[in-house]
């Protein structure tokens, strides 16, 4: 077994580490998501939060294991934190440097391991998002991608809470979190939840000269255009969610279509991003089908994920774009 060496500045990336005060705290569900999403999407039986200290790897979310930590000398996530991008075992039996590791050759007998690091805005990566298989596997460089992707959205979940000064001007204030969205329900039948991403409209848009957040702008569009909503919700990034109840007065499809032309005029000036639109979809509740409400949020993020998948055209592209995302949207509902 060949243990991973230290990184580069490895007194002032455990300096950030300990600083931001999340080690040996416990689970909580707004990190539980991520690697729930990361072994469904993946369809691997492990994934992990790990966090790198000086002699642990330990885990602030964990699925497919009971352990909360191992030691660092044992780590995947030690090599995995010496570089930028995804580090990939595809097959430990094969590699030289894990093939008789404790951990391949006993329980959880890897074989599989991808881990995206997750650096903190100073540049220090703290830990890893990763994944673990018990049969070699391969990801794409899509997969890759959207490791990445999610672990910059856990790495923005350590900072969101730890760094006082951050800019939360886009976190609209009479907009609740994704939990408390769904929390605040009990199970009912005739609930649906509308998707919105608006990265793809904010292409043009002036944040500088604007004056307003541009999520608070598509807040209030949302507030405007959904009088009756059960509730509006930022949860992360530009992504919101608009829980309906069953009104058989309101038309949500024109809802949909004047907030979507109302969005471009006011946040997207470039003529050649026109054609983008904020709408992704929408999820019907179903006792039947999801365990939890909890469950449907997983499914919520993971929608999302797939959305910021969807390649960005070439205006010579648009025709062809829209028929295949048209096609995409009719598989929603």
């Amino acid at each position: 077994m060949q243990e991973a060496g230290l990184p580069d500045y490895e007194a002032g990336r455990i300096a950030t580490l300990r600083g931001l005060g999340i080690l040996d705290t416990p689970r909580e569900d707004r990190f539980d998501r991520y690697t729930r999403i990361a072994a469904r999407a993946f369809e691997t039986p492990i994934a992990l939060i790990s966090l790198v200290d000086e002699k642990r790897q330990w885990f602030k979310s964990a699925v497919g294991i009971d352990s909360t930590q191992t030691s660092r000398e044992v780590s995947f996530c030690g090599h995995a934190i010496l570089g930028d991008g995804v580090f990939e075992v595809r097959n430990t039996r094969l590699d030289p440097r894990f093939r008789d590791h404790p951990l391949v050759v006993g329980p959880p007998r890897i074989r599989f391991y991808a881990g995206a690091p997750l650096k903190a805005s100073n540049g220090h990566r703290l830990g890893t998002l990763c994944i673990i298989d018990r049969i070699p596997r391969e990801l794409s460089d899509d997969d890759k991608t959207m490791l990445e992707n999610l672990a910059d959205m856990v790495v923005n979940e350590i900072m969101r809470e730890s760094d006082p000064t951050a800019d939360r001007s886009d976190r609209v204030t009479h907009s609740i979190s994704g939990a408390e969205f769904f929390d605040s329900f009990a199970a009912e039948r005739g609930l649906s939840v509308l998707l919105f991403d608006i990265d793809d409209v904010l292409a043009s848009h002036d944040d500088e000269n604007s004056g307003t957040s541009p999520g608070e702008v598509f807040a209030q569009l949302l507030h405007d255009h959904f009088p009756t909503a059960r509730s509006i919700a930022h949860i992360g990034n530009y992504h919101f969610c608009v829980l309906l109840g069953p009104d058989e007065g309101f038309d949500d499809v024109k809802a949909i279509n004047r907030l979507c032309s109302d969005a471009k005029k006011l946040l997207c000036f470039a003529e050649d991003h026109r054609f983008l639109a904020p709408f992704v979809g929408r999820l019907q509740y179903d006792p039947d089908q999801y365990a939890s409400v909890d469950d449907m949020l997983v499914h919520t993020e993971w929608m999302f994920l797939k959305h910021e998948r969807q390649p960005v055209p070439q205006q010579t592209d648009i025709k062809q774009y829209l028929k295949k995302l048209v096609g995409w949207r009719e598989t929603i509902f």
